[in-house]
């Protein structure tokens, strides 16, 4: 008897992994990602001058209820940018960024979703020799952002998520040599994935969907 019990709990835990990434990924109420990105930032100081350069961070998603989730992201970049002699700078940055989506496809593996969102920032811009461009007191803003994206899910489990994302700040001096008195603004192109996890709630109803479904095998 205690044999057979051990065989099925095993099947039951192969069957909830089958199901599971046989099954849609969903946006489901309850659902909590967390994950890594990579990005590409491209400073916009006046549509010309503004290089493309590399960061990452760590990133976050939670299901609040069907259609609407709340997201974050910890990162770290650099932005490029020239000067008026031409010459190549680099303003390296680090924020913390909360957002709020509209997942239109919450039940499905693809899911096309819009954002909103807020972050504190720390920049920190220096000339291409390496000077500091800015006091100790002028490094800190906040951030305004909105963009699309959408989630794949190749399992209940697993998800990549590729973004767009347009920041307005409220500070001239990440290019701290043009425009003045022009409030700043950058884009950026994440590339993420997380793990979720569930809530007890979902768990429960699954394995005893599961053992109903193959109690009688």
């Amino acid at each position: 008897m205690k044999s057979s019990k051990t065989w099925y709990g095993i099947a039951l835990c192969l069957a909830l992994v089958a199901y599971s990434n046989s099954s849609h990924g969903q946006m489901r109420s309850g659902k909590l990602g967390v994950g890594v990105a990579g990005s590409l930032y491209l400073f916009n100081p006046n549509f010309s001058d503004g290089l493309m350069k590399g960061g990452g961070g760590a990133s976050l998603s939670y299901s609040m209820m069907e259609h609407l989730g709340l997201r974050a992201m910890l990162g770290a970049g650099q932005l490029g940018w020239k000067d008026v002699d031409g010459l190549s700078n680099t303003t390296t940055i680090m924020s913390a960024n909360v957002y709020i989506s509209y997942d239109m496809i919450p039940h499905g593996t693809f899911n096309p979703f819009l954002f909103v969102g807020v972050g504190g920032v720390y920049f920190d811009p220096r000339s291409d020799a390496g000077n500091y461009l800015l006091g100790n007191n002028d490094k800190i803003d906040v951030n305004y952002l909105g963009g699309v994206g959408f989630d794949y899910f190749f399992s209940e489990f697993v998800s990549m998520t590729i973004s767009g994302e347009f920041a307005l700040t409220n500070t001239d001096k990440l290019d701290p040599l043009k425009n003045p008195g022009t409030n700043d603004t950058y884009s950026r192109v994440n590339l993420e994935f997380r793990y979720y996890f569930f809530d007890q709630g979902y768990v429960t109803k699954l394995i005893q969907a599961l053992q109903a479904r193959y109690k009688g095998k």
